[in-house]
């Protein structure tokens, strides 16, 4: 944007509209996610090039496509593709395709390091318990597994069991998350689940007893729900001594129930931000950490665990004492999401899978890769989509930003800082820039103004489609050795 006016009024006309977290895709958004008919085998050629400039491993999602059917459709709010689960035949299929999709990729993975595993969805905790031994051995079949990594799995209340998290514990799986949305046995029925709070607190000592670290997710801005039954439950989870509670604001958007059909019922804008301003007091004067705007984390359990899959996702790039390390994430199985980093020359590809089951299966049958849709970055939109990420933790090291790019973040996007500044979410200092105060639960809005010149201009002009793999290796985003 052209100067602090143009900042200010960006902000005074969105801050009262609906926010959409950008966790998952970061920049851009996957409406311009255009490139069709991806060349795979040489996407992954060029991954490969980028490995001999600078370590890769691989932050590893696994996806189930299917859930529980609810009326409204797909719990009234989820923005995630999914199919209609109807009996365990779908998942003894699904996985023989999984394996199928390895086949695939497998020769590119060739000695490739995991990182961490994270299982999601869909539903992933629909399987039988003697199906994650299975599933385990299918990734087994691509890549070796280090004997420490997080192998974690995403669930909800209801489908869990301890026989089922037994079964997950003994194929090698580390972490359980569940995504609860809310406690409140009433305020659930909105989203057509049949789901009640004994069955959290089952999960959770199941969880304790066999020694599963757990996490717990929780929404705020639900239909009809009050400040009042935010604390309660947030209180009431933080009892429990779960180690993790991730505590977001309801993204409301496309043909969702609760867009078309309960806007009415939804607390405003204003409103959600006090119960942000609630929620983050509650959790902690209940011991928990804030680690981005929408997690916390309490340390004090002997059931710690490190969130690895989740870290790693938003700082890709990290270093040891051996030098700069790169995180690609392959999302593996229908719907799946990867992020490919590459060099200078060729800044790397994001892509997605088939979100329709049958496409994926018929891609696997014909021996193509089941890949929809891509993005090829360019510098800029690497770097826009690294800062989207980096924010997700609430600071920015402009030290390391600098090093990656040879370019001062702070100087890249001045106007937008300074005008963040001037209203009190953001403070600037020589090493970092750091977002606090209300600009946490604001940080769409600040990330939507970072990358406002850069999306209006693909709004004109979409991005021309190309891949370019280079013959040799070229210069890596990160030269070497520092602290990322």
């Amino acid at each position: 944007m052209r100067n602090l006016r143009a900042v200010h009024a960006f902000v005074e006309k969105h801050r009262r509209r609906r926010q959409s977290n950008k966790v998952l895709h970061g920049h851009p958004s996957p409406v311009h996610w255009l490139a069709k008919d991806l060349s795979m085998p040489d996407v992954l050629r060029a991954r490969k090039l980028a490995n001999r400039e600078i370590r890769k491993r691989v932050n590893l999602y696994v996806g189930t496509p299917y859930c529980l059917p609810t009326e409204p459709d797909r719990c009234g709010f989820c923005l995630f593709p999914s199919e209609i689960y109807t009996d365990h035949h779908q998942l003894d299929e699904y996985l023989g395709y999984l394996k199928r999709e390895g086949d695939l990729f497998r020769n590119h993975f060739e000695g490739a390091e995991l990182a961490s595993i994270y299982f999601g969805g869909g539903t992933s905790n629909l399987y039988k318990a003697d199906q994650y031994s299975r599933l385990m051995d299918i990734v087994r079949g691509v890549f070796e597994i280090p004997p420490h990594i997080e192998v974690t799995l995403e669930g909800i209340p209801q489908t869990f069991s301890h026989d089922k998290l037994l079964g997950m514990k003994q194929s090698g799986m580390t972490r359980i998350s569940m995504g609860v949305q809310q406690l409140d046995d009433e305020l659930i029925k909105a989203s057509g689940r049949k789901q009640r709070a004994d069955q959290v607190f089952r999960t959770l000592e199941s969880c304790e007893a066999l020694g599963l670290p757990a996490s717990v997710d929780l929404i705020f801005g639900w239909p009809n729900q009050t400040i009042a039954q935010l604390a309660h439950d947030l209180k009431t989870v933080a009892a429990t001594g779960v180690t993790h509670i991730t505590h977001y604001e309801l993204n409301v958007a496309g043909r969702t129930d609760f867009s078309r059909n309960r806007r009415g019922e939804l607390p405003s804008t204003e409103q959600n931000l006090e119960m942000y301003r609630v929620g983050k007091a509650v959790l902690e004067e209940c011991g928990y950490t804030q680690v981005t705007p929408y997690d916390f984390e309490r340390r004090d359990s002997g059931l710690a665990s490190s969130y690895l899959y989740e870290e790693l996702f938003r700082k890709p790039f990290q270093s040891d004492e051996e030098g700069p390390i790169g995180f690609d994430a392959w999302g593996w199985g229908y719907a799946g999401i990867s992020f490919f980093f590459g060099t200078t020359q060729s800044p790397g590809w994001a892509f997605m899978n088939q979100v329709r089951i049958d496409e994926y299966f018929r891609c696997i049958r014909e021996g193509r890769y089941p890949v929809m849709r891509g993005f090829h970055y360019t510098p800029a939109d690497l770097r826009l989509h690294l800062l989207f990420q980096e924010l997700q933790g609430m600071a920015i090291d402009r030290t390391a930003y600098r090093h990656l790019f040879g370019l001062d973040v702070v100087d890249e996007h001045r106007v937008v800082w300074t005008a963040f500044e001037e209203l009190g979410w953001v403070s600037i200092a020589s090493d970092k820039v750091t977002v606090h105060g209300d600009g946490v639960f604001y940080l769409p809005l600040l990330q939507n103004a970072l990358a406002y010149d850069r999306n209006e201009q693909m709004r004109r002009k979409p991005t021309p489609v190309s891949i370019t793999v280079p013959t040799s290796p070229s210069p890596a985003l990160v030269a070497g050795p520092a602290r990322v």
